[in-house]
């Protein structure tokens, strides 16, 4: 178990305040220390968190333990509870093969948590969001359901809904059609279906949005903005991965490993197929405003985690079943192994599955060598897929974060999904060969867990001077007014959490423009003003990656040319200061450099943007 431990430490990393976590943080802010972000173009005409108590409960958690015990506490909170219900979930497993429940925690741990489209989500994320806090209790409400104590599961789903009612809502779907498979009264709750129409007809919140349809450019911002939520901006492989999770699922349910999960299985699989039909033809399709809004391809996460959860005991049942089935089972790992790279080779590797599923049904004798054979070719793919993923990460941190030292590097190769089995495996073979051994495999899982520990605060050296400050005031601080709007070319979080300031533009302030018009249209006309800016700041990074320059790479959030910076400071609705990477010709206002702990040092520099006006050339 402590290894187990390691590995989940191994490969997801803390990096603190990223992705989403910091429009969660934002949230707490404005909620507590920095009320003036309520006028921030992502606040000002309200968000998606006033469907949310996240904010009002951990707004004095970071008064009592600060923001950084917050977060890792939270986390790793977090994750104890999600191993705990995937313990519990699959002992059912272990009638089979008894370590199914352990290898599944370890699946969960190591293999790609990404669900939906894009790239974008994923459940227990290292870093600290509504999503931390509600899937741990949807996933402990299951375990209530297959144990018939409905009044637990209503309320741990009730605390869930509170936190995130967009994650929460599959779940209680699958919890309905779980209950409606036991007893078919259950299926008049969808009665709320047409009181929720009746309820939009009359013009009540939020049930109004069924019957509204957005606006082409309110839906054109959506679709290149927020892509993720719409289907028909998914990739292939996202699709395929889908059809995997899914084919996964109802393949453990066919084998019956007991009554309770298989008809667990089956309500996920059916909610999941009803909800992205229904996304399909009302949220692509007709453009309601509420269906988009719900995102009702999120039901997928708890498709993705139970299908790799059950995965390892997937694969050994079919390698038990003799015959040609064990090159299934090495097909399947195959496949899963690309949706982990997220490589290119979805086709290919789903196409070899659904044929050695079809030669193993349908030839039933076939000779040791022959399936040996296969096998073989199939795992040597196995291997080369792992070999070119790991050169390539590893030489991608080379370059971007040479400072990053041997043990990330390390934990990047041990946590990969096929050296941790691989390793897990051995550790397995250990345990039941004697004292001696025993002795060998704890200290080796022991030494595994302490360093992995030692390397999990992976921070960026920004996300930590906000995370952990020095508690000396910020030395932009005393140019800026209270009110003055901040442009830090690619940043939100310093804005917010070390200047305490309202952003003129950042991509993610895009993220809550799904929910609500006026935010859209704000969005809209300053991502307008941004827009030269940001395709040069776009070619840039594609420069850098193509010549693994790291130098370039961190001077693309700076403007190269200043007659740019000039013509936003001379357009409409200006910001009053900007933040950029590196000295201009301007005389700057401040200078400040983060404490240098990863990444290579650099310092910004506050200017005002009355400095770039002279620049803008007469008409």
């Amino acid at each position: 178990m402590l290894a187990v431990l390691g590995w989940m430490l191994a490969a997801q990393p803390y990096r603190g305040l990223w992705h989403d976590g910091i429009l969660y943080f934002g949230q707490v802010l404005r909620h507590s220390e920095v009320p003036a972000l309520s006028e921030d173009m992502f606040f000002a005409s309200g968000s998606q968190d006033r469907y949310s108590v996240y904010a009002h409960v951990v707004a004095p958690l970071y008064s009592a333990l600060g923001k950084y015990a917050t977060h890792v506490v939270g986390v790793l909170l977090s994750w104890t509870l999600m191993a705990g219900a995937l313990l519990t979930l699959l002992k059912p497993l272990e009638q089979r093969w008894q370590p199914a429940a352990l290898w599944g925690l370890l699946a969960y741990g190591v293999v790609s948590p990404i669900y939906g489209g894009g790239w974008v989500f994923g459940y227990g994320e290292p870093f600290l969001t509504a999503r931390t806090v509600a899937e741990p209790l949807l996933l402990w409400s299951l375990v209530a359901l297959l144990s018939g104590r409905l009044a637990r599961v209503a309320g741990l789903q009730g605390a869930a809904t509170l936190f995130h009612p967009l994650m929460a809502l599959p779940v209680v779907l699958v919890t309905g059609c779980y209950l409606a498979q036991k007893d078919r009264r259950w299926w008049w709750a969808l009665c709320i279906v047409p009181l929720a129409m009746l309820a939009g007809a009359a013009g009540l919140p939020p049930w109004d949005g069924l019957l509204k349809r957005y606006d082409p450019y309110w839906w054109s911002l959506i679709g290149t903005v927020n892509a993720q939520v719409l289907l028909q901006n998914w990739s292939l492989l996202d699709w395929l991965t889908v059809g995997l999770d899914l084919a996964v699922l109802l393949v453990v349910a066919k084998l019956r490993p007991s009554a309770g999960l298989t008809r667990l299985l089956h309500a996920v699989v059916i909610t999941n197929l009803a909800l992205f039909a229904v996304a399909v033809v009302l949220a692509d399709g007709l453009q309601l405003v509420l269906v988009t809004q719900l995102q009702l391809w999120r039901a997928h996460w708890i498709a993705h985690l139970l299908a790799v959860a059950t995965l390892p005991w997937l694969v050994m049942q079919l390698w038990r079943l003799g015959g040609l089935w064990p090159t299934s089972a090495c097909a399947l790992a195959l496949a899963m192994l690309n949706i982990h790279v997220g490589g290119q080779h979805g086709p290919a590797t789903t196409a070899l599955l659904l044929f050695t599923s079809l030669l193993a049904w349908r030839v039933r004798k076939v000779s040791a060598s022959t399936r040996w054979l296969i096998c073989g070719c199939i795992l040597l793919c196995i291997a080369a897929v792992s070999w070119a993923r790991l050169r390539d990460v590893l030489a991608l941190q080379a370059w971007q974060n040479p400072a990053a030292g041997a043990n990330a590097s390390a934990m990047l190769v041990l946590s990969f999904p096929t050296v941790a089995m691989s390793c897990f495996a051995a550790l397995w073979l250990l345990v039941q060969r004697g004292r001696t051994a025993l002795g060998f495999a704890a200290l080796s899982s022991a030494a595994l867990f302490t360093v992995a520990a030692a390397a999990w605060d992976q921070r960026p050296d920004l996300a930590r001077a906000v995370e952990s400050p020095s508690g000396a005031s910020h030395p932009f601080a005393g140019h800026l007014p209270p009110r003055a709007t901040v442009y830090w070319p690619g940043q939100l979080l310093p804005v917010w959490g070390l200047l305490e300031r309202t952003s003129h533009f950042a991509p993610q302030q895009g993220s809550g423009m799904l929910f609500n018009r006026n935010t859209a249209m704000a969005f809209g006309a300053r991502r307008d003003q941004h827009r030269n800016i940001n395709e040069d700041a776009a070619n840039c990074r594609s420069d850098a990656m193509r010549l693994r320059d790291r130098e370039l790479l961190a001077s693309c959030d700076a403007p190269s040319v200043q007659q740019r910076l000039a013509a936003l400071c001379s357009a409409w609705d200006p910001p009053d200061f900007l933040v950029l990477p590196q000295h201009h010709a301007r005389t700057p206002l401040a200078t400040w450099q983060p404490p240098t702990h990863r990444d290579p040092p650099l310092a910004y520099s506050l200017h005002s943007c009355r400095q770039f006006v002279a620049l803008q050339p007469q008409r």
